[in-house]
C-alpha cells in the first residue's frame, strides 16, 4: 500500500534532480514550487490520516477522546441544570457567650454565629457595643458581607426553642428546615412569622403618635417610633400604621439586600449606636422597621394560610391545623421545653 511515508523520500529526490539548469531559471523555480505545493498537500492528507487511526485506536482500547484530546476518563456529563434545593445559604445567629450553639452547628448550613456580649478580637464574630439586641448583630453582618453575600441569608435569635418560633414546637430548627428558599428569593424579604398574633395587623400608630403625642408609658415604641422613623427614613412620610409580625426573624434574598447601597446599613448601626433609648427600645424600633427597609409597606401582614404554604410547604391546612400551627405560652416556653410539653 502506498503511503505518505515511502512518498516523501522520492519526491524529495525528485525536485533535488528537477531543480538541476534545464531550460530556464524561470521554468525551474515554477516547477520547484508546484513540487513542494504537492508535497504540502500530500503529508496533510497523511496526517489526517493517521489521527484518524490514532482516533480508532484510543477508542478500541477503552480511551476517550475529546476536541482531539486522548484521555483515560468518561466524557464530562451533560452540564444539568442548577438545583433550587441546594442554593447557596447562610445563617446569622445572635447569641451571647453563654449560649449553647451546638444546635446550629450540626446543621448542613453554613452558621455565622455572633456572640454580642463579647469584646472586639475576643471572638470569631462580635459586634462593636452590644445594644440593640439582635439588631447589631443583623446590621453587623450586612456591612462586613456587603460584597460577599450569599444567595439566601436567613437572620435568627440564638436559642433553638423560642416563645415566637412559628411551629407547635417553638423549633428553630424545623424552621429551618422547612424554609422554602426559593420563595426567599422571590419575595426578597420573608418574616419567619406567619401568625397575625402579635403585630399584625397593626402593631403602631406613628402618624397620630406624632401629631397627638399621647402619655403611653406601657409602650415606649410607639412613643418614640415616629421620630425615630423619621431619622430612619427621612425621604419617607410618617405612616399611619406600622404592622408586621414580631420578632426580628426573617429571611433576605441577596438581591433584595443590594437594593439599598451599604452605606445605608451603615447609618442605621451608626443610629443603633448612638440612640439614647435603651437596647429592648431601639430593637423593637428596628423589629418594625425591617420589612420597610427592604421593600415592604410599612403594613405588611400576608394571609397566613397562604403564607404557610409558601414560606413552609403546608398547604391545604384545616381551620384546626391553622389555629393550632402556633399558640401562645406566654414570653417564655416551659422549663424543660420540648421534653415538658402537654
Amino acid at each position: 500500500m502506498w503511503s505518505g511515508n515511502d512518498f516523501a523520500p522520492g519526491i524529495m529526490n525528485w525536485l533535488r534532480r528537477s531543480s538541476q539548469p534545464r531550460d530556464s531559471p524561470a521554468r525551474g523555480r515554477a516547477l520547484a514550487y508546484l513540487v513542494l505545493a504537492a508535497v504540502f498537500c500530500i503529508l496533510s492528507y497523511q496526517l489526517v490520516l493517521n489521527h484518524e487511526s490514532i482516533s480508532r485506536w484510543a477508542e478500541e482500547q477503552g480511551f476517550v477522546v475529546i476536541d482531539n484530546v486522548v484521555t483515560d476518563g468518561d466524557p464530562d456529563p451533560e452540564p444539568s441544570e442548577p438545583s433550587t434545593y441546594a442554593p447557596e445559604k447562610e445563617l446569622v445567629l445572635a447569641a451571647m457567650s453563654s449560649s449553647d450553639m451546638t444546635w446550629a452547628e450540626d446543621l448542613s448550613w453554613p452558621v455565622n454565629i455572633y456572640r454580642a456580649d463579647v469584646q472586639p478580637g475576643k471572638a470569631d464574630l462580635t459586634v462593636p457595643v452590644n445594644k440593640g439586641n439582635e439588631a447589631m448583630v443583623y446590621l453587623t453582618y450586612l456591612i462586613d458581607r456587603y460584597d460577599s453575600l450569599p444567595d439566601v441569608t436567613v437572620f435568627l435569635h440564638g436559642a433553638r426553642y423560642q416563645w415566637h418560633n412559628d411551629n407547635p414546637l417553638y423549633d428553630s430548627v424545623v424552621s429551618i428546615q422547612n424554609l422554602n428558599l426559593d420563595f426567599v428569593r422571590e419575595a426578597g424579604y420573608v418574616n419567619l412569622r406567619c401568625s397575625w398574633m402579635i403585630g399584625c395587623p397593626a402593631e403602631l400608630e406613628p402618624a397620630r403618635y406624632l401629631r397627638e403625642r399621647p402619655d403611653d408609658p406601657n409602650h415606649p415604641t410607639a412613643t418614640e417610633f415616629p421620630d425615630q422613623f423619621k431619622i430612619l427614613f427621612p425621604d419617607m412620610p410618617v405612616p399611619e400604621l406600622v404592622g408586621g409580625g414580631c420578632c426580628s426573624q426573617f429571611a433576605l434574598s441577596r438581591e433584595q439586600v443590594l437594593q439599598r447601597p451599604k452605606s445605608d446599613y451603615e447609618r442605621f448601626r451608626r443610629w443603633l449606636m448612638d440612640t439614647k433609648l435603651d437596647s429592648g427600645t431601639s430593637g423593637r424600633v428596628l423589629e418594625y422597621s425591617w420589612h420597610m427597609i427592604f421593600g415592604k409597606p410599612p403594613q405588611h401582614c400576608p394571609d397566613p394560610r397562604e403564607m404557610y404554604c409558601k414560606i413552609y410547604g403546608l398547604c391545604n391546612m384545616t381551620e384546626f391545623e391553622l389555629q393550632n400551627q402556633w399558640i401562645w405560652r406566654g414570653l417564655v416556653l416551659p422549663d424543660g421545653w420540648p421534653e415538658t410539653r402537654g
